[in-house]
């Protein structure tokens, strides 16, 4: 386990007005190192829709988990 003096990189996703999507984005970067704010595009139709783009979802979550296992498995 991580000291509580060490530094971590989160990733979290919110679901914001975008009215507030400036303040946030200040807010994040007065009070934290922000190393990346972007906004998550809305793919529920498309994932409806579209047998293509489901089959790269499908590839792209099983390559997240193949990544993080290796990850894992190197910082023992």
């Amino acid at each position: 386990m991580k000291s509580p003096t060490d530094t971590s990189t989160i990733t979290i996703t919110l679901e914001v007005k975008n009215q507030y999507l400036i303040d946030l984005e200040n807010y994040l970067n007065s009070e934290f190192n922000l190393i990346n704010f972007s906004i998550v595009p809305d793919t529920k139709k498309l994932f409806e829709t579209d047998s293509h783009f489901k089959k790269l979802v499908k590839l792209e979550k099983e390559a997240r988990r193949v990544k993080n296992q290796y990850i894992n498995e190197k910082n023992l």
